[in-house]
């Protein structure tokens, strides 16, 4: 998208909450590179409320907290907090729960991931290769 969020599905504008889950995910898949996270830091920052507080859906609209959650925790995938030192000691959100990395560690919660790498999308589908060839049909 233009607006430097993401949105799910085409012709769909951006949403604060279809950002995060598609952040969450690439998260997961170690490719968060793949996006212009600038940008998408931008957006959710332009999706404040700055005479109430929260977050709303895109820019201009009423702010909840269901936006509000998740676009607080796309900040944190992106490591926007970490950078400011106002933020120092607060904990990360989990990709996985979307729950601060400590009370995951806490309830012994476990996840598997794939670790960040710096191949571009092309990259990994080439390294793929072809599939596998279908298994022969049974004998008669």
């Amino acid at each position: 998208c233009d607006s430097g969020g993401l949105n799910g599905r085409p012709e769909k504008q951006a949403d604060v909450c279809y950002s995060w889950w598609i952040l969450s995910v690439m998260a997961m898949l170690g490719a968060t590179h793949w996006i212009d996270r600038d940008k998408l830091a931008d957006f959710i920052l332009r999706c404040q409320d700055a005479e109430d507080g929260g977050i709303s859906d895109r820019p201009g609209n009423r702010a909840d907290v269901f936006h509000t959650f998740f676009g607080l925790g796309g900040l944190s995938l992106l490591g926007w907090f970490d950078a400011r030192s106002e933020f120092t000691g607060r904990p990360r959100i989990d990709a996985v729960y979307a729950l601060p990395d400590d009370v995951v560690r806490t309830l012994g919660l476990e996840s598997q991931t794939v670790p960040p790498n710096s191949a571009s999308l092309l990259d990994a589908w080439a390294a793929e290769g072809p599939p596998p060839p279908p298994p022969p049909p049974p004998p008669p």
